[in-house]
């Protein structure tokens, strides 16, 4: 799974656990639907939530709203 922001420097929750800043990637997602939260100060929070599939990559790209 890849996750990108547009400003860059967005902490990575997934499924409730922060695993990092943006831009990263994250090798090895369980198959199944997962929840992804970007959060950067002086930003909107950013939520969805993607279906990751066996044998494909996923890419969430996000533009944070001031």
């Amino acid at each position: 799974m890849v996750h990108l922001s547009r400003p860059a420097g967005a902490q990575v929750i997934l499924d409730g656990r922060l695993i990092g800043k943006t831009p990263m990637m994250i090798p090895d997602v369980p198959v199944g639907t997962h929840s992804i939260r970007l959060e950067l100060t002086g930003f909107r929070r950013w939520e969805t939530t993607e279906d990751v599939k066996a044998g494909s990559a996923t890419r969430v790209a996000a533009s944070l709203e001031q």
